[in-house]
């Protein structure tokens, strides 16, 4: 649901140090074969914002490392560096508390960690206490586990205590689960551990149950997928094209995305919404984004909509209705559609995020349920993927258009089918998707084919979903016909080439994605590039070829495109999808010209207003009533970016004579939001 996108790391920064750098040797203790930690105790220390300390981890190549940074009174960045010098990790999840780090070496020898001041400490005002102290230990240091379940308890040990929100996952076979592993916390004020049978959320991978919901009904007669929405919702607002239930299914129905859209009123997270709202969304909504079919754009609205449209056929609750009809027939008794964030779920995980004071409990988000907002367990998410085989609950046909891919108006076909994507991963078809509320994040995999499959949920917002393709690759890779990507990336990075500074800077720039609504800003360095995504930090990329590069884990791939000897943009490649990325002409206005762009803006739609200014920094800002001022980033011409709760791109629209009259508001997923300049 949410977008965790994605991925929260830290600029890359390196502060020259006056005094001579902080070293400790951290060596293997001689660990029997079976032991898990080293029992060496931490390391205290203290950091000034202008320091950086320095460590090493002398070891083998082909060994797991795992250890932990604890941040007593100092935001810090922990960064990771191979024998050759090359940067591999860049970690800044949490402002307080422990800060993990885990890595497999690829080679022999001295491994470096560096610790030092995060960006945002740097910058605090110099009043403030230029000295924080912090620990470092180093918990394991062994030989790459061979065995599938010593593998996955070494990929999620970060999280085996009890002062960190907690992970379980499930190893599906045959309806059942095979190896289950939960460690990590399901509630830090109770002391309660995460154990494998309580219920959590599991955000938009709800959507596939929504959409069994939506064909039962058809099934029974009381639908159509080609049916007009308008016929079941008919205070829509007619766009002139239909809208039929299907393209609310498969995300091709031009409407915006919601809690994109309530973001630019100044909504966060976890502020009340009533379902409601959904469609008062669509009435204010004045054309559609783009003709029903004719582009998948990744949206809650319609799964909120479809929970209308299911309760005004059934005269039920949408949790009712569901619990009756879809989860009972499977027998997933501990199965819930959460109904808002006060819905006790007995048993249930709590949800964290990381804040400044360290792990803070979050709510989940209202109007979820369609979208998102069901509670389940590994062993119930086993009962639903035995039903892609079984067919117990809906028959053959039904199974058959849950899982059929989309197509396209111009014929493309689409990676999604209804609610659910569909695609072919290392030779075998697979049934997937992620999820994410507040705080939890769930990944959900399927393989038909061999009936076995992956459930993953953490309640821990700073959580790595892509540790689920890892698992996979342990638990399936005799059933893969290709290499596995967990190999594929290790055999990439002993692969790894050198390119000069002047080749590297000639790869530096921003780039930008209109689908996703995203930055990238690509770093050189002397050694590698880094990726920045929006602002949020850094990851350091390993290079593979003058235009071909990777992170150490695998997760990002990137390749340029050159054209005339220059760079004209990249395709990033994540989660088996390409997305493309057009490089940007930066531009810097000139003080007089950002004073063009200041002014009071109303946005009908939004019934908002925004007042726009320029601080004594020349920096355009943002105002908008009850939430932070925002800075306002050049990007290209009349072109801004924001972060914030607003992240998005801001298009300044003039008039024939060249006058700033109104901007245009995107973010990828909600397009085109108007606001115009009052007199």
């Amino acid at each position: 649901m949410k977008s965790h996108y994605f991925f929260a790391l830290v600029v890359f920064f390196v502060c020259a140090c006056a005094a001579q750098p902080h070293k400790d040797i951290v060596k293997n203790q001689g660990l029997s074969t079976d032991a898990l930690t080293i029992k060496a105790a931490p390391r205290h220390a203290q950091l000034t914002k202008s320091e950086t300390h320095e460590y090493i981890i002398e070891t083998a190549d082909n060994h797991f490392i795992f250890g932990e940074v604890n941040q007593q009174s100092l935001n810090v960045k922990v960064q990771i560096f191979d024998p050759s010098g090359i940067e591999i990790q860049n970690i800044n999840r949490t402002q307080k508390g422990i800060e993990h780090f885990t890595f497999d070496t690829q080679q022999t020898g001295k491994y470096r960690i560096t610790v030092s001041a995060a960006e945002n400490e740097v910058e605090k005002n110099n009043r403030e206490n230029n000295t924080g102290g912090y620990t470092i230990q180093l918990h394991v240091n062994e030989p790459i586990a061979n065995k599938p379940e010593s593998r996955l308890k070494q990929l999620l040990i970060a999280y085996d205590n009890d002062y960190t929100p907690g992970v379980v996952a499930g190893i599906i076979e045959d309806g059942k689960i095979s190896h289950s592993l939960s460690l990590g916390m399901a509630n830090l004020a109770f002391d309660i551990p995460f154990q494998v049978n309580m219920p959590t959320n599991i955000g938009s991978v709800s959507k596939q149950f929504t959409a069994m919901g939506v064909l039962l009904l058809e099934q029974q007669g009381k639908l159509n997928l080609d049916d007009d929405i308008r016929k079941y919702l008919p205070e829509l607002p007619d766009f002139g094209e239909t809208i039929t239930v299907k393209n609310l299914l498969n995300h091709t129905n031009g409407l915006r995305e919601m809690f994109g859209l309530l973001a630019m009123r100044g909504w966060h997270g976890e502020d009340y919404i009533d379902k409601q709202q959904a469609i008062e969304i669509v009435q204010k909504q004045p054309k559609l984004q783009a003709s029903p079919g004719e582009k998948m754009n990744y949206n809650n609205t319609a799964f909120v909509l479809l929970t209308h449209v299911v309760e005004r056929i059934t005269e039920q609750s949408f949790p009712v209705w569901m619990k009756d009809n879809v989860f009972i027939p499977l027998g997933m008794h501990s199965t819930y559609v959460r109904r808002d964030p006060g819905h006790i779920i007995h048993n249930a995980t709590q949800g964290y995020d990381a804040g400044k004071h360290g792990y803070r409990e979050t709510g989940d988000l209202y109007t979820a349920p369609g979208a998102g907002g069901i509670y389940t367990t590994a062993a119930d998410m086993a009962k639903w993927s035995n039903n892609f085989n079984a067919k117990t609950l809906g028959g053959a046909d039904v199974i058959e258009k849950l899982t059929t891919i989309g197509t396209l108006n111009s014929g493309e076909k689409l990676t999604y089918a209804l609610g659910l994507g569909v695609e072919e991963d290392k030779g075998l078809i697979r049934y997937s998707h992620n999820g994410g509320d507040m705080a939890h994040l769930t990944a959900y995999m399927y393989y038909p084919e061999i009936k076995k499959g992956v459930f993953v949920n953490s309640n821990n917002a700073t959580f790595s979903l892509s540790i689920a393709d890892k698992i996979a690759d342990l638990f399936f890779k005799q059933y893969f016909m290709e290499e596995s990507e967990d190999n594929a990336s290790q055999e990439s990075k002993s692969d790894s080439v050198s390119l000069s500074t002047e080749q590297l800077d000639l790869l530096a720039g921003t780039f930008k994605s209109e689908t996703l609504g995203l930055n990238i800003i690509m770093q050189a360095t002397d050694k590698q590039l880094k990726m920045e995504f929006n602002g949020g930090g850094t990851t350091p990329l390993i290079t593979q070829s003058n235009t071909e590069f990777t992170t150490s884990d695998g997760r990002f791939n990137i390749s340029y495109h050159i054209e005339s000897n220059k760079v004209a943009g990249l395709t990033v490649q994540a989660g088996g999808t390409d997305y493309e990325f057009e490089k940007l002409t930066l531009v810097e206005p000139s003080r007089a010209q950002l004073l063009e762009y200041t002014g009071r803006y109303f946005s009908d739609e939004l019934e908002v207003l925004y007042t726009i200014s320029v601080n004594q920094d020349d920096q355009l800002m943002l105002k908008l009533y009850g939430s932070p001022e925002l800075k306002l980033t050049p990007t290209e011409k009349d072109v801004f970016s924001s972060l914030g709760f607003l992240e998005s791109d801001l298009t300044f629209i003039r008039d024939e004579s060249g006058k700033v009259i109104k901007v245009d508001v995107s973010d990828g997923r909600t397009q085109g939001v108007i606001f115009e300049q009052m007199p």
